[in-house]
């Protein structure tokens, strides 16, 4: 429990509705059984003792200082939809940001200026009323608009819409002092709509290629870059489960394509950003064309659990699927769809007919249904570099993945879902599993050894950065490999402006050397040196 003055001091800033140490309230927030079976939400996960919902950046402000002066950890968050998002150590204080939920667009500068309990399924369907729009990502609509921004935020639409970090305008940034820094354009004024602002621009510490995942401060506002879009309605359309947005063909299509190799499809991919056109290039595992085709589970794995000729299928399948949006016109759909086959026909590729309608990157009506196929999906990597390397460590990882079949669902040596961004200039590489989260416990471990310890030692071999680098990765053993010695800058912007280590421990920098450390089946295969801050742990019960 955390002090009861503490407590008090705590519910004069919310008051008391907001406010509660009630078991049954806090176990709703809990980390562990609740829908992740990563070894970090196993052996990590906790309940809070306490569940706090500000409504306003000084209300943040108030609780951070509180925090500090009693030496309480806490763990912010709004919409849960991560491990990191969840307690992972006792006596957690948690911050539930739900409340922040403010939603202005700004149809004339093309943005929208978003409270951290903002999700994208509300920020899109606001943003499609003006003619604009925004990429929603692979983790659903549900996801939350400004700690995604401040993570990841890819999906196929990041071809034409960009990277986040180039998305992110001005914001208010709650330091781990409690202190407010206003970035860009707020830091002279009220309206955030540019994000260099006035002297250094701290962007790049309060996310560079992946964040800190809440354990840098609190992020309470932040103006996000939207994109002209078209004023064709996107109509709903189907009876539950089976709903999709209807697409108005005459501005918005589709377009799949059979490449006659790997090579002619990568190629394809350049050609498309050459060119300049298209609002989305990908290439997805095979096995999401069953699951979408399926009926039920049932009738996916009867149909995928036949072997006989399917790693020739699956290894022989090249399809690229573009998509083509008329921004300005019909006419530019049109435009664009002559260069398209032409560059089709220049690389041999065949068209083939596919349902015009969205169910995953526009609103993600269907997405989470993709991941849950097994009772357990995650990504061992997923990495933004030149679409070469995404390559190579798709062809790899389809090797390593062979040695942990099972438990894993076996994929036939699918070599991953890779797409292209910034049209072109960077590609997009994500290595999906899935595995039962009620196998046996030794097979569980073996999961455990390919995210934790296999999956990263491949990763330095191959030479590519996965955005899940401190996620599924030990820092000690991916910090001298990279930069090298990222590590040591790292520790150093902690330190700097968290030198309690009391926002979200163990923190980003920490959690998975933790994890190795407290279990005997990684730790027995652990070859290198180091470990967590013992800052990271000490007092705060990991």
């Amino acid at each position: 429990m955390i002090p009861q003055e503490a407590f008090e001091a705590l519910r004069q800033v919310v008051g008391p509705e907001y406010i509660s140490q009630e078991p049954e309230v806090c176990r709703a927030y809990t980390l562990k059984d609740r829908g992740f079976h990563t070894s970090e939400a196993r052996l990590l996960g906790r309940d809070p003792v306490c569940v706090v919902l500000p409504g306003t950046t000084e209300e943040v402000q108030a609780i951070v200082k509180i925090a500090n002066r009693y030496k309480i950890g806490y763990t912010p968050a709004s919409t849960l939809w991560f491990p990191q998002a969840g307690p992972r150590f006792d006596n957690c204080l948690f911050i539930d940001l739900k409340r922040f939920n403010t939603l202005e667009i700004d149809p004339i500068n093309m943005n929208a200026t978003c409270g951290s309990g903002v999700i994208f399924a509300q920020l899109q369907a606001e943003a499609l009323k003006y003619g604009l729009y925004t990429m929603v990502p692979g983790g659903g609509s549900q996801v939350g608009v400004v700690p995604n921004h401040l993570i990841w935020s890819f999906s196929p639409l990041t071809y034409r819409t960009g990277m986040a970090n180039r998305r992110i305008m001005g914001c208010e940034w709650v330091l781990p002092s409690g202190e407010v820094v206003r970035l860009g354009s707020l830091a002279s004024g009220s309206d955030p709509f540019w994000g260099e602002g006035i002297g250094p621009d701290l962007r790049g510490i309060l996310r560079g290629s992946i964040g800190w995942f809440g354990s840098l401060g609190i992020v309470t506002k932040m103006c996000v870059r939207l994109f002209p879009f078209h004023n064709e309605p996107l109509v709903p359309t189907g009876i539950s489960p089976d709903t999709y947005l209807k697409f108005p063909e005459h501005r918005m299509k589709w377009y799949n394509f059979t490449c006659p190799s790997k090579d002619a499809l990568v190629n394809f991919m350049y050609d498309l950003g050459h060119a300049e056109i298209a609002a989305a290039a990908t290439r997805v595992p095979v096995a999401w064309r069953y699951i979408a085709k399926a009926k039920s589970k049932e009738d996916f794995w009867e149909v995928w659990n036949k072997p006989e000729g399917k790693e020739a299928e699956v290894t022989g399948s090249h399809v690229l699927r573009v998509l083509l949006v008329g921004y300005t016109s019909e006419k530019q759909l049109q435009y664009e769809e002559k260069v398209l086959m032409a560059i089709a026909e220049k690389h041999g590729a065949e068209h083939r007919r596919t349902f015009q309608g969205d169910q995953s990157w526009m609103q993600s009506a269907d997405s989470v249904s993709m991941w849950w196929l097994t009772g357990a999906f995650m990504s061992v990597t997923g990495q933004v570099d030149t679409i070469d390397c995404g390559i190579k460590t798709g062809v790899e990882f389809a090797k390593l993945k062979k040695k942990f079949e099972p438990p894993m669902m076996p994929d036939y040596g699918d070599q991953g879902w890779f797409q292209t961004n910034d049209f072109g200039h960077s590609g997009y590489l994500e290595f999906l599993n899935y595995w039962d989260p009620n196998d046996k416990e030794e097979m569980i471990h073996r999961m455990d050894e390919y995210y934790q310890i296999a999956g990263p030692k491949l990763l330095i071999r191959c030479g590519a950065l996965s955005f899940f680098i401190q996620t599924d990765s030990p820092l000690s053993l991916d910090g001298p490999n990279y930069g090298p010695n990222y590590h040591k800058f790292a520790r150093k912007v902690k330190d700097a402006l968290d030198p309690l280590y009391n926002c979200n421990p163990p923190g980003i920098l920490d959690v998975i050397d933790e994890v190795v450390e407290k279990a005997p089946w990684l730790k027995e295969k652990k070859d290198w040196e180091g470990g967590p801050d013992p800052r990271a742990i000490e007092g705060f019960g990991v």
